[in-house]
């Protein structure tokens, strides 16, 4: 088993391995394998992989957010996990409709459409927009939010059964 993950201070993505059925885990040498945003981005914070394999390459999703614009989701490819090429932004949003800063982002597909979840700050929402895929490519068709601030950094999985299983967050009120 592989994880991708953030490193912190500063922010990038990172490798780690398992030889034991997960109980220890091993950092990859070669950390980080993304060592941050874009050369030239514009953008606030630069974390939470979304990992997926298509064909013979493997996508990666990095919620961050475009300063003045809104939260974001920059998409990646790799052939070994290790060295990525930066590709485009994958999905950008207007600040005031789904804040400034996208975590956790989560992408599937969803019947004949495609759907990509988000975390948001600062509204501390879970949103998810409905879309089109294509040529690595997401365009959003609608926008909903999954939950108003109780369930947050959603995340998700395809079980045996062909199942999305979502899970996250649940804040409660005692410190």
């Amino acid at each position: 088993p592989t994880l991708v993950y953030t490193g912190v201070s500063p922010e990038c993505q990172c490798l780690a391995t398992s030889h034991d059925d997960m109980r220890t885990w091993q950092k990859d040498p070669r950390n980080p394998v993304i060592a941050g945003p874009p050369p030239g981005a514009t953008v606030k914070d630069f974390r939470d992989p979304c990992v997926w394999e298509e064909g013979d390459e493997w996508l990666m999703l990095v919620g961050t957010g475009v300063k003045d614009v809104g939260g974001a989701a920059l998409l990646y490819r790799s052939e070994d996990l290790v060295k990525w090429d930066y590709l485009h932004p994958f999905c950008i949003g207007d600040k005031n409709e789904s804040g400034d800063i996208w975590e956790c982002p989560d992408f599937f597909p969803l019947g004949k459409k495609s759907a990509l979840l988000v975390s948001s700050i600062p509204m501390g929402k879970t949103l998810c927009f409905i879309g089109t895929y294509q040529n690595r490519r997401f365009v959003p068709d609608s926008q909903c939010v999954v939950d108003y601030g109780d369930y947050y950094a959603a995340k998700s999985f395809e079980d045996g059964e062909e199942r999305r299983i979502l899970w996250g967050w649940v804040r409660e009120g005692r410190s």
